[in-house]
């Protein structure tokens, strides 16, 4: 079996604690070297998970004949130009979400992807969830009937991330919609089996985040420099009929402190997905009304098992686990949020 070099371009939080060790799980895989602009942050993770060569400008990295799979964990901004570079230098590509900010910059990234003849992953954790597959595979069944709504939240009442890449449009590219917006999203428009997007209307708000009396659960952040949302909400028709709600925050005045779930209404049962709660199917047998709940499935990192799908489709030469196709038609619903919410009118797609 051929043993897989690896190479990070990002080495923060979602790197360190959530992709590296998914990496180090694995037999056949060497992680070699790792890329950060900030080089005491890539050092720190090199020493950490044994990591031989460190630099501060990816295209060097890249530069690395070895290096068959990059991984990039930077900004929302970088995940284009640094995608599009690793295919040009012959490597295979996963990338955390959002896969990009912008519906053409995908398209570009699928493009080089393609001539290049390498693979491209979009990091979508949430489908590797195990009440997540048991789901999809009830759906496909046909044990729901035609999936004809759905609802996408995912709502926070004081959890803005204060760090630069979250607040800052120029790194970011938007607030709530690209950062978890994107993973509730991605997972009901996966459970609905990924119809093509018709039109999108919505708002993108900021309406607490400049707020001197508003605080933060995870401290403080900059007011003047924050210029993204901090709320949305889209309705999202689709080319077959069915349609979707999509609602997400920073920052809401509301009881919860998050919640972070998918429901999905089909003419022979419906689905409730929260997170953190076991998952519901209803549904109506003999003129009597019931609920069915999926308990006793295993816990699993989400982050470690899409890693390894991913490696295992290069093993097995099958396609991208997480076809960049269907990201594609996800970053268009929140580019047409936020095209929507600019013009006041709603955004049709062909």
């Amino acid at each position: 079996m051929k043993k897989w070099k690896v190479g990070f371009i990002g080495a923060g939080g979602i790197a360190r604690i959530a992709h590296m060790p998914g990496w180090k799980k694995l037999e056949n895989v060497e992680v070699i070297a790792v890329s950060d602009i900030r080089e005491e942050v890539a050092g720190a993770v090199a020493k950490e998970f044994g990591i031989p060569h460190i630099f501060t400008d990816y295209r060097k990295m890249l530069e690395i004949k070895e290096i068959d799979i990059i991984d990039i964990c930077a900004p929302n901004a970088v995940h284009a130009p640094a995608a599009i570079a690793s295919f040009e230098a012959g490597k295979h590509v996963i990338c955390e979400k959002p896969l990009a900010i912008t519906p053409g910059e995908v398209e570009d990234m699928i493009a080089a992807s393609k001539k290049a003849g390498k693979m491209l992953m979009c990091a979508q954790n949430h489908r590797f969830r195990p009440e997540a597959r048991i789901l999809k595979k009830i759906i496909e069944k046909g044990e729901c009937g035609e999936i004809y709504y759905a609802r996408a939240y995912a709502l926070r009442r004081r959890l803005l991330p204060p760090a630069p890449t979250f607040i800052k449009k120029e790194l970011s590219g938007g607030g709530p919609c690209l950062d978890i917006g994107v993973h509730i999203l991605d997972l009901v428009y996966w459970l609905m089996g990924n119809p093509k997007v018709k039109s999108v209307s919505g708002v993108a708000l900021t309406k607490l985040a400049k707020r001197e009396d508003i605080h933060g659960d995870w401290g403080e952040w900059d007011r003047k420099a924050y210029n993204v949302e901090d709320f949305a909400a889209g309705y999202i028709k689709f080319a077959n009929g069915a349609s979707m709600t999509l609602e997400c925050s920073f920052l809401l005045n509301m009881k919860e402190s998050e919640i972070f779930a998918g429901q999905l209404f089909g003419t022979e049962a419906g689905i409730s997905l929260p997170w953190g709660v076991p998952p519901e199917i209803y549904t109506e047998k003999n003129r009597t009304f019931m609920i069915k709940q999926l308990v006793g499935l295993p816990q699993i990192p989400t982050h470690h098992e899409e890693i390894r799908a991913f490696v295992e489709a290069l093993d097995k030469k099958k396609p991208s686990p997480v076809p960049p196709e269907q990201s594609l038609e996800v970053i268009k619903i929140l580019d047409g949020i936020y095209r929507s919410s600019r013009s006041g009118k709603e955004v049709q797609f062909k």
